[in-house]
Formats: structure tokens, C-alpha cells, sequence
């Protein structure tokens, strides 16, 4: 069962999980088209009696949970809605996993939980330090599964993803969908930093690690989800204008210019034969599938 299936990353993985033929229900409020002819429930993660309702009603072995609010900026200022999606959320899927003996989990972290220590690449035995209210609440769902899972026996898989891309940039929050939209109405670029540096993980990847995760005998582990690869925002912007010439580039210094995290990704590697695609390669064809829209609605 994908809890937030309809969404950008969870739509991803319902529909690589029914491709190779996994018996998938999507949970969410509202239906993707990933789902297919597929099973789809509509139900709300917050209302526990209605969701251990659901949990007695299929036979399910697997929950993996991506249920979230990754808007950092809107997370602090609302706090308790933050607290709700992203904790509340694990809680209630926690509480009914145990009443209807379900017994694995794997669940969608954030590289948010390390902060912004100065760790290069950064593994998963490093310091938790976060530095935003979405981190806290991040690491306050990691230590929740982990509680029940020295409680009930509950297995888990945990990823602390990094900069996911590849979604519809009409939509998308993140620096690249940013870049694409200026790109697509002609306006500059600005980069703020030109040297900050993000590791990008492609979501085709990422459903892939969600595959592995939930097919396969990988129990109580944390693992980093990324490129491994560190991609500065000033090589970014030129990945785009590569595609959109004529687009001018701004770029402004910032007190932290040259900061972010890398991904020290071994340990998927090993354990899940977790091999992303270059950010270099993946940007550009995603950059390059929007380049013939200029001027159009993007679809």
C-alpha cells in the first residue's frame, strides 16, 4: 500500500510497482492516473479509525509511506501543519500497522535531518543536526518508526532523499522547475550562489530505490538516496541555457555560497544495487523535453 500514491514521487512508484506486476494499492485523497486500472482508496492519513478500518479490510505486508509537506519555508511558518503531515501522518500509519500486524514500512526521509554541516559526502552515520522545522520533523517520524519498531517488531527501510527532480516544472517548487519556467517566458535566471551545490537524484531512480526497498529482504536500515554527484547552481543555469540560448543568467553572491550536501550513496548501492543516472544527463533530457514549449502552456 503507497500512502501518498497520487502524489509527484508516490505516482512514480504505484506505477513502476505495477509494472513489475506488485500487487499495489494507492492510498491518498485524491487519484493519479499512475494507478492504471490498479486499486485506489480514497482516505485521509490523518484519520486513524478510518485508516485501521482500511489496514483490517486488505491484506497488505508493505506500507511505504510518502505522506509529507517538503515546502521548507512554509513549514516554518505553519508549524502545526508541518507537524501533521509530516509526523502525524508516520504516527497514525505506525499505530494502524501495528493493530492490523503489518510489519514493514519504508519510508520517505529528507537529507533535511543533517542540517547544513559542512560533511563531504555525507553518510548515513553522520550527525542529525537539522536546521529547519521540516528536518526536526523529519527526524522526529525517523525516531518514531524506529520506537515501534523496538517495540512491535515493525521492519523498516528509511531514505533520506536528496533533491528529487523530473516532475512537471508548471508545478514544481524546486530550483530546476524555477529555472525552466524563467527559461520558458524568457526572463533571466538567478542564481543566488553561484558555487552552492545540491546533489539531484532523478524521481525514475528514486521509484526504482522504492522497488527495491519494498521487494526485497532490506529491513532496519537508513539509507541516502542521491546522485552522489555535486551539481553547483551555476552549472545548472548553463544546463538550461544549453537548451534556452537566448536566456540571460544572473548571478548574485551569497553569505553561503558554496554550502550544501552530497550524498554518500554506498550503502544503497550495496544493499539495493541503487545505480542513479548522471545529474549532468538527467537535467539536461529533462530540461530538453520542456524547450519545445516556449510560448505554449506547459502539459
Amino acid at each position: 500500500m503507497v500512502i501518498g500514491g497520487s502524489g509527484f514521487i508516490g505516482s512514480k512508484v504505484v506505477k513502476v510497482l505495477v509494472k513489475n506486476r506488485v500487487e499495489t494499492i494507492c492510498y491518498d485523497i485524491i487519484r493519479s492516473n499512475a494507478v492504471g486500472e490498479g486499486k485506489w482508496i480514497r482516505a485521509n492519513i490523518l484519520e486513524l479509525p478510518s485508516i485501521e478500518r482500511i489496514f483490517f479490510e486488505y491484506q497488505v505486508d508493505t506500507i511505504v509511506h510518502l505522506v509529507g509537506l517538503p515546502a521548507i519555508k512554509y513549514c516554518e511558518r505553519n508549524p502545526r501543519f508541518s507537524f501533521l503531515l509530516n509526523v502525524m501522518s508516520v504516527q497514525n500509519a505506525l499505530e494502524a500497522m501495528r493493530m492490523a500486524d503489518i510489519k514493514k514500512i519504508v519510508f520517505a526521509s529528507s537529507a533535511a535531518v543533517y542540517g547544513t554541516q559542512q560533511v563531504d559526502p555525507i553518510k548515513e552515520t553522520d550527525l542529525t543536526s537539522p536546521s529547519t522545522m521540516y528536518g526536526y520533523h523529519k527526524l522526529i517520524a525517523e525516531q518514531a518508526i524506529k520506537s515501534y519498531s523496538d517495540s512491535y517488531g515493525i521492519d523498516y527501510t528509511i531514505f533520506r532523499m536528496f533533491n528529487v527532480y523530473g516532475g512537471n516544472p508548471h508545478v514544481g517548487k524546486d530550483v530546476i522547475s524555477i529555472f525552466i519556467r524563467r527559461a520558458l517566458k524568457g526572463e533571466p535566471l538567478i542564481v543566488r550562489g553561484p558555487k552552492k551545490f545540491r546533489d539531484f537524484v532523478h524521481v525514475d531512480d528514486v521509484a526504482q530505490a522504492f522497488l527495491k526497498a519494498s521487494t526485497k529482504n532490506v529491513v532496519n536500515s537508513i539509507m541516502n538516496i542521491g546522485s552522489g554527484v555535486k551539481t553547483s547552481l551555476q552549472r545548472l543555469a548553463e544546463i538550461v541555457k544549453m537548451h534556452f540560448p537566448e536566456v540571460e543568467v544572473n548571478e548574485e553572491a551569497t553569505s553561503d555560497d558554496g554550502t550544501g550536501l552530497q550524498a554518500d550513496i554506498s550503502l544503497a548501492r550495496s544493499m539495493l544495487g541503487f545505480e542513479p543516472r548522471s545529474p549532468e544527463e538527467g537535467i539536461s533530457a529533462h530540461v530538453a523535453t520542456y524547450a519545445g514549449y516556449k510560448n505554449r502552456q506547459l502539459e
